[in-house]
């Protein structure tokens, strides 16, 4: 489960940092927190082969689809 969350929670938190990025030009982008999106980004990567075929995550994603 634990796994889950973090594969949800980081691509939540990177699609909202890739928006901003995209749409709001009042800061610059700092290397440093690129550089950790990218390893977070890695680090999914990494991971969701071995979850993708769990029960909960089954359930999880088909949650997405069918709540209100």
């Amino acid at each position: 489960m634990a796994s889950v969350r973090y594969v949800a929670e980081t691509f939540t938190q990177l699609q909202e940092d890739r928006h901003f990025a995209d749409y709001n030009l009042t800061r610059d982008l700092d290397p440093i927190d690129a550089l950790a999106q990218v390893k977070s980004a890695e680090r999914v990567f990494q991971l969701w082969p071995r979850i993708r075929a769990d029960q909960i995550t089954q359930e999880y994603l088909v949650s997405l689809v069918v709540r209100r």
